[in-house]
């Protein structure tokens, strides 16, 4: 029998967004808690992508060799803070445990069943006349400057077949074919049919948030200082007041880390901190996302310009944003789009919490029933938040989850 709960969520991102959506349609009285303005984290500033299934776990076999030539490299596009190496050494370890292949696969098969299906569940909460507003199925395409397969190119290609997952490895010419003005330096490249991208990031969490306003949720501009689990509801503590609530689910991205420790629980969030550039004028570009291997930087086309994503920096959170980052996204678009005039460019910074193995948390607190994590989306925060969503409502409501949910366990 449905049991109608008030739910609060911490966190006004995608997830977050999602998670309201999807749990108001299902009757329960939800309440979101941002601190900022809905849409305005980490997910205003991505890379605006839906991955379908060419998502990859972040670390590889091999990683390891090329992470140490990106961080010797000044214009690479890794950073590691030498104050964060405390913090963040555990984390690498367990990263670099991630990328042999016997625990590499598994999180390929946790990871691919959790963003599979994003676009279908994004059409089923938004309706078609929002899918329409705000996604464009034009595929992504990688683009690569070598032109010989590696050892572990054939075993990506023999996991995505196993999966079903469409791809077309294609010619330099066919690249053409797909984009023109892309640099005549790359030999070859990897068509993603299935993916695709969003015009606004913020403008799609706004319409998820718009969604589950429409059915009853409320936002509170509040942030949550501290959570108090009782017996059977939890209490949060705002700078306004106290409010109670039958469920709490924390989608609050690298924030998370603290209320989870306050709640006796250690997150492996790294604080892994991104950077963009968008160029207004320029998105007509190119038409899908793409993706320099090489450099791991993503040109995407919004509705308010080009914009040009990349960098892992391990760094604060609330530290200042470094000087260069954005020099190296200039370069790395002239080297991408030669002919691209580089003018006037919007610059951001925001963090990302990413996991080691790639796989977001979703969970119930071993100890409080009421209390539900879904964070540590890292650079898929788009892909994976609809089916994160669907796994908080099973959860919410006491059901055998859609999907297992052991690979996104508290670790």
């Amino acid at each position: 029998m449905f049991e109608r709960r008030t739910v609060a969520i911490i966190g006004g991102g995608v997830v977050g967004a999602s998670c309201a959506l999807m749990l108001a349609r299902e009757g329960h009285q939800v309440t979101v808690f941002e601190k900022d303005r809905v849409g305005y984290g980490c997910s205003w500033g991505n890379g605006a992508q839906y991955n379908a299934g060419s998502s990859l776990p972040m670390a590889y076999p091999g990683v390891m060799r090329q992470a140490m030539r990106w961080l010797t490299d000044k214009n690479g596009p890794v950073r590691l803070a030498p104050r964060e190496l405390p913090r963040t050494f555990p984390w690498l370890l367990r990263f670099l445990s991630t990328g042999r292949l016997e625990n590499w696969r598994p999180a390929y098969d946790a990871l691919h069943a959790l963003n599979a299906q994003c676009a279908g569940l994004y059409k089923d909460m938004l309706g078609e006349a929002g899918w329409n507003r705000h996604f464009r199925p034009n595929g992504a395409l990688h683009v690569y400057r070598v032109d010989s397969l590696g050892p572990l190119d054939h075993i990506v290609d023999s996991m995505r077949n196993e999966k079903g997952v469409r791809f077309q490895r294609i010619s330099f010419d066919e690249v053409l074919e797909l984009e023109p003005q892309l640099s005549r330096s790359y030999r070859r490249g990897i068509f993603f049919p299935d993916s695709g991208h969003v015009t606004s990031p913020l403008g799609l969490v706004q319409g998820l948030m718009d969604r589950a306003a429409s059915l009853g949720a409320t936002i509170q501009a509040a942030a949550v200082v501290a959570i108090d689990p009782e017996a059977d509801r939890v209490k949060l503590r705002t700078h306004s007041g106290v409010h109670g609530f039958d469920s709490v689910v924390i989608a609050a991205g690298i924030a998370s880390r603290d209320l989870g420790r306050s709640l006796g629980v250690t997150l492996s969030l790294a604080s892994e901190r991104g950077y963009h550039i968008t160029m207004p004028g320029a998105e007509s570009a190119i038409s899908r996302p793409v993706t320099d291997a090489a450099s791991a930087i993503v040109a995407t086309p919004l509705g308010e310009g080009l914009r040009i994503v990349g960098i892992a920096e391990f760094e604060a959170p609330d530290a200042a944003p470094t000087k260069g980052q954005n020099r190296k996204l200039r370069v790395s678009a002239q080297a991408m789009l030669p002919d691209l005039a580089v003018g006037q460019v919007t610059e951001w910074m925001g963090v990302r919490p990413s996991t080691p193995d790639s796989l977001p948390i979703i969970d119930r607190h071993p100890r409080y029933a009421s209390v539900f994590f879904a964070t540590g989306h890292g650079h898929m925060g788009i892909s994976g938040a609809p089916m994160t969503a669907a796994l908080i409502s099973d959860l919410v409501a006491a059901r055998t989850p859609r999907l297992s949910c052991t690979p996104y366990r508290l670790r």
